[in-house]
């Protein structure tokens, strides 16, 4: 979202990046903001922000998926490299029963082109309201010029921003054993 270095072009610094199985992911290190990039996001952090809890301030560097799969080297622009990450590093989409834990990743996916726009780390779980359920708090980085935040995983900026999404969460734990009757 808001990607400001990847419409610039290379920036021709990378990392060597692959998943578990060897495949190398076309990378890209982010340039520092500049100026414009600063405006956008302090405009986004005001209409979307408000609940949103600032961990590192704005840099570049990295992205979402970045911040996710290359320990905050790199961005990686590409959504299509995303779902490959998942494929070969043996992720799996969590059941509708099961229930998001810290280490696990949420995906927010565009319904109408059925495209990842974001990914995000779960790092906690929140009551919702005070004694209420448990829900997942998400950790982000909404572009490759913004800082980290922390936030709710229904607390972002899509609804507004004219998307509808669906949340999708992944993770690298085995499968729950299946249930004999």
């Amino acid at each position: 979202m808001f990607e400001e270095a990847h419409h610039l072009g290379a920036t021709e610094r990378s990392i060597v990046l692959q998943t578990k199985r060897g495949t190398p992911i076309d990378n890209a290190i982010a340039p520092a903001p500049g100026a414009s990039a600063m405006r956008k996001l302090r405009l986004l952090i005001e209409r979307c922000g408000a609940n949103w809890q600032e961990r590192k301030p704005p840099a570049g560097e990295y992205n979402c998926a970045g911040l996710v799969w290359a320990s905050r080297r790199t961005a990686i622009y590409e959504p299509g490299l995303w779902l490959r990450i998942i494929e070969e590093d043996t992720y799996r989409l969590l059941t509708p029963v099961e229930e998001p834990l810290p280490g696990d990743v949420a995906a927010y996916i565009d319904v109408e082109r059925d495209e990842m726009l974001h990914v995000g780390r779960v790092v906690d779980l929140r009551p919702a309201f005070q004694g209420g359920t448990l829900i997942p708090w998400i950790l982000s980085k909404w572009s490759d010029v913004a800082g980290e935040y922390f936030h709710s995983f229904r607390d972002h900026p899509y609804d507004m921003l004219g998307f509808k999404v669906r949340i999708a969460f992944y993770t690298d734990r085995p499968a729950p054993p299946v249930r004999q009757p």
